[in-house]
């Protein structure tokens, strides 16, 4: 109630993180030498992919929750404020 909540894309700040994310998540720029260095087991591509993965999904819940605004909690506010 604080501050107002305004649609996501009017927030360039919101896309550059959101770009940075899903650049982690393209395999194909990492250095070939990636694929040789194993953490437990896994090549280190693949780690940094899927912790960019839960960190993309993490951050969507976020801006989702915090940023977008949706019409029905202004109804809701609206009818609250009516009766």
């Amino acid at each position: 109630m604080g501050s107002e909540k305004r649609e996501p894309i009017k927030n360039p700040r919101i896309w550059i993180i959101l770009g940075i994310l899903l650049a982690m998540i393209t395999p194909w720029y990492f250095p070939a030498s990636f694929g040789e260095i194993l953490v437990f087991g896994v090549p280190l591509w693949a780690v940094i992919i899927i912790i960019s993965s839960l960190l993309l999904s993490a951050y969507l819940s976020y801006v989702l929750k915090y940023h977008w605004m949706l019409e029905e909690e202004e109804e809701e506010a609206q009818q609250k404020g009516a009766k």
